[in-house]
């Protein structure tokens, strides 16, 4: 099989980057990388690991300022290449695998590629924004954006920053990775089994949806937001690679999200914010409208904690809950379901960062629901499912002292354990899963200015 073949043994992607990165990477450059391009900065001032998503506070106000922050060196664009290389292993070997793909044990040289542009647009406005090609499933979609704009007034003295945002997914937006769409968990491949129910602001609406209202922070300290979402026409979303069937749900009319949230350091070395979000959706079951929606409303809290105890130690603590209260009136008639149900989801993560380079990650995470086999589809009637991730990072460059300051290297191995999985004890653990990765990005366009 050839070298560039879709499926690789260790030593062949082991021989792989062996030849690319002399090639990519000369170790005389001193250029900057994508957002890192545009700031002057290194992937360490903003991220924890020296590797997103997870945030530091730079990073958090560069993110609520707009992306638009730069030291004025490189007007090119801001734009970034990541590929992700992977191995899978589960416990038990899959029965329905995905086409082309083994039950178990399966290399892929493009696990995932992206291209994004993130960074300052004119006019003041900055965009994060990504185009992904799903390796696994062979499909090119139209992946995260979030376009805002910033303003800084003083008003009867105090700092106030007021912004407005546009984006296609629930919390991207958000400042902390205690909120779905950047948490420590969603990092995975489509050869991992996940279980099968999520709520509506855990991400069921991705990039099937426009979002766009008002944010601001208040000294610092106070932050909240209000937006509205829409959902976008079927036809639309399909052709922007969006996998949908004749029976996906439908949701009907303007779907208000709110955030509000309290941050605080505390002698420059512990931060801590607390915060509170949540979502409402009307739904047509299946797409079928005669019968009336039904009501979904999500209410959760969130906390993250970080401790930074000197340059060479800094640790991270995240934790989520919420709760998910469906009203059923539409699915009660058309199959029989509960007239309500609900969803609680719980997860906790901890990090340790090592010259913001080596970072040890563990996280616990459980979902609970209310008995309903019409409306769950799961074998067992509920969601239930409850597990825990260890996982060991390591970042290649990304540091001040890197001798490439136009890309980033990062390496992780994951291991995904199960006690329930989709409302099932008995045989959870076969959904255990041994992720490996390599996760190489680029800004082709930092690399045209040394420094």
């Amino acid at each position: 099989m050839s070298l560039w073949g879709r499926y690789m043994s260790f030593r062949q992607i082991a021989s792989c980057w062996a030849i690319l990165l002399p090639v990519l990477f000369p170790a005389a450059s001193n250029a900057l990388p994508s957002f890192a391009q545009q700031t002057g900065q290194p992937c360490s001032q903003c991220h924890v690991g020296a590797y997103g998503p997870q945030l530091k506070q730079y990073g958090r106000d560069f993110k609520l300022y707009g992306y638009v922050s730069g030291d004025g060196q490189n007007w090119l664009p801001p734009i970034s290449l990541v590929t992700v290389s992977s191995f899978t292993h589960t416990e038990a070997d899959r029965a329905k695998p995905l086409p082309h793909f083994d039950t178990n044990d399966n290399t892929v040289l493009i696990d995932r590629a992206k291209m994004a542009y993130a960074g300052a647009l004119p006019g003041k406005v900055g965009m994060f924004s990504e185009l992904s090609y799903d390796g696994v499933r062979h499909v090119l979609a139209i992946d995260n954006i979030d376009i805002r704009r910033a303003f800084n007034p003083t008003i009867a003295g105090h700092d106030v920053i007021l912004g407005l945002d546009l984006n296609n997914r629930p919390t991207i937006q958000d400042l902390w990775n205690s909120t779905p769409t950047f948490e420590f968990l969603p990092t995975t491949t489509p050869l991992s089994p996940t279980p099968n129910i999520t709520a509506v602001v855990d991400g069921a609406l991705a990039q099937r949806v426009a979002g766009y209202g008002g944010y601001g922070m208040w000294d610092n300290f106070l932050y909240a937001e209000l937006l509205g979402y829409q959902a976008l026409n079927q036809d639309f979303v399909h052709r922007s690679g969006i996998q949908t069937t004749a029976t996906t749900d439908i949701y009907d009319g303007v779907m208000p999200y709110w955030r509000v949230a309290v941050q605080r350091d505390f002698s420059d070395r512990h931060y801590l914010a607390l915060g509170v979000f949540g979502m409402s959706a009307d739904r047509f079951p299946k797409g079928i409208r005669p019968d009336g929606t039904d009501h979904i409303a999500d209410t959760a809290g969130d906390l993250t904690y970080q401790f930074t105890g000197s340059k060479q130690h800094y640790w991270s603590a995240h934790a989520t809950y919420i709760h998910e209260n469906d009203r059923l009136d539409a699915s009660h008639h058309l199959f029989g379901s509960n007239a309500s149900d609900y969803l609680n989801t719980m997860r906790l993560d901890v990090s340790y960062s090592y010259h913001d380079q080596l970072t040890p990650t563990v996280e616990v995470f459980q979902s609970r629901g209310s008995h309903d086999p019409q409306f769950f589809k799961t074998a067992a009637g509920t969601p239930d499912s409850t597990g825990y991730v260890v996982e060991v990072a390591y970042a290649i460059w990304g540091i001040a002292s890197s001798p490439v300051g136009w890309s980033n290297i990062r390496l992780a191995v994951r291991w995904i354990g199960y006690s329930k999985f989709n409302g099932a004890s008995s045989d959870a653990s076969g959904n255990n899963t041994l992720y490996v990765n390599v996760r190489f990005a680029v800004a082709p366009f930092g690399a045209a200015i040394k420094r």
